[in-house]
């Protein structure tokens, strides 16, 4: 991973936030997105502080104590959050896919979120066969648990669907083609979408 601000340390209630993020973990993630007046020729830091003091400014005290209240830390949440954020469109799904994904982390499961194998190999496609066997910590089908640390900056709404999924018996969805969340509760079920929605 290159171009990933790592650093530049963060300050006040930032510095806060990320206090539970391993050191070998870049700020991403923790960079607001959202839209920034910023001079021309400002340095990367002012930038990059001007992102994570407008995170922890968003990143209200209610969110801590639920995140304290859930047994979990910010760094947990900030990178459930950016899978939720890379992988479904709307608050709905979000929460449906961050119930599916406690699930599985639950369950001892891979998570198989396309979008954290992407991040390893900088594609953007349907991960192939041989992308789903690279040696990533960041490849969730490798891997169980969460990856290392985010993979995207998530907003509020990602934020809050990782602190509150929704109830579900579903175990697997996919994403197809034109946006839609396809949700499955058995493995067969998931094949049978695939075929479906997947493949031409």
């Amino acid at each position: 991973m290159t171009g990933r601000p790592a650093a530049i340390p963060a300050r006040g209630k930032a510095l806060d936030l990320v206090q539970d993020k391993p050191a070998a973990v870049t700020l991403e993630g923790y960079l607001y997105p959202d839209t920034y007046r910023i001079f021309r020729d400002a340095p990367v830091e002012v930038v990059v502080r001007k992102m994570t003091e407008n995170f922890a400014h968003k990143f209200t005290a209610d969110l801590r104590a639920e995140i304290k209240r859930q047994g979990r830390t910010v760094h947990e949440v900030v990178t459930l959050a950016s899978l939720l954020e890379q992988e479904v469109r709307t608050p709905q799904d979000r929460r449906l896919v961050a119930g599916i994904l406690r699930r599985r982390l639950e369950a001892g499961l891979p998570l198989q979120v396309d979008a954290s194998v992407n991040y390893a190999t900088g594609k953007r496609e349907t991960p192939s066969a041989a992308d789903l066997a690279a040696d990533s910590p960041y490849n969730t089908y490798r891997i169980r648990g969460l990856p290392p640390g985010p993979i995207s900056n998530p907003g509020q709404e990602a934020i809050a669907a990782a602190l509150d999924p929704a109830p579900t018996d579903y175990l697997y969805y996919l994403s197809a083609p034109d946006g839609l969340t396809v949700f499955s509760r058995t493995l067969a079920e998931h094949a049978a979408a695939k075929a479906r929605y997947l493949q031409h």
